[in-house]
């Protein structure tokens, strides 16, 4: 009977133990991390600094990026941040207006998914420029300890319905 209680309970507790961690992860903490790059993302574009901007963007070989200009697709963080250089070049004034922020974790506390509406006020040339409702959305992952951007996509919506249904 004593042989029989170990070849049950002996794989039973190896399982248990094999199956938990030690490690808790602080949701709430790492809430605050991913939520402190988003604030930089937005700073970094308001102070035109794009080293700022360039540490919020994962350093992973394949982000994909789509903001809302035609040609505006980027596959890789180099590129991205020329074009972003550019355009900071460009611009005399950026001012950007956060709503609607929502905020998605992930249990194991290593990716994580957003969604913001941002108007963007922009001098640029002595004109000015105001984008009202762009929707933005990403995913976050947590690689080495690090946060950082690895998909973002930037859309201006159609007033109204573009089809009716």
């Amino acid at each position: 009977m004593l042989k029989k209680f170990i070849y049950i309970t002996l794989p039973f507790l190896i399982s248990l133990f094999a199956c938990t961690s030690n490690e808790k992860v602080n949701l709430e903490a790492e809430r605050q991390n991913v939520n402190k790059l988003l604030n930089n993302y937005i700073l970094a574009h308001e102070n035109k600094d794009i080293n700022l901007l360039l540490s919020c963007i994962s350093d992973k070989p394949d982000i994909l990026m789509i903001g809302t200009d035609e040609n505006e697709l980027w596959t890789d963080k180099k590129t991205m941040g020329e074009t972003q250089k550019r355009a900071f070049n460009t611009f005399d004034k950026v001012k950007l207006s956060v709503r609607d922020k929502v905020l998605k974790m992930c249990n194991t506390g290593n990716s994580a998914w957003f969604y913001m509406r941002v108007d963007w006020y922009v001098e640029s040339g002595g004109k000015t420029h105001k984008i009202d409702d762009i929707r933005t959305t990403g995913v976050l992952e947590k690689d080495n300890g690090k946060w950082g951007i690895i998909q973002l996509h930037l859309s201006v919506p159609v007033k109204g319905q573009a089809i009716e249904y």
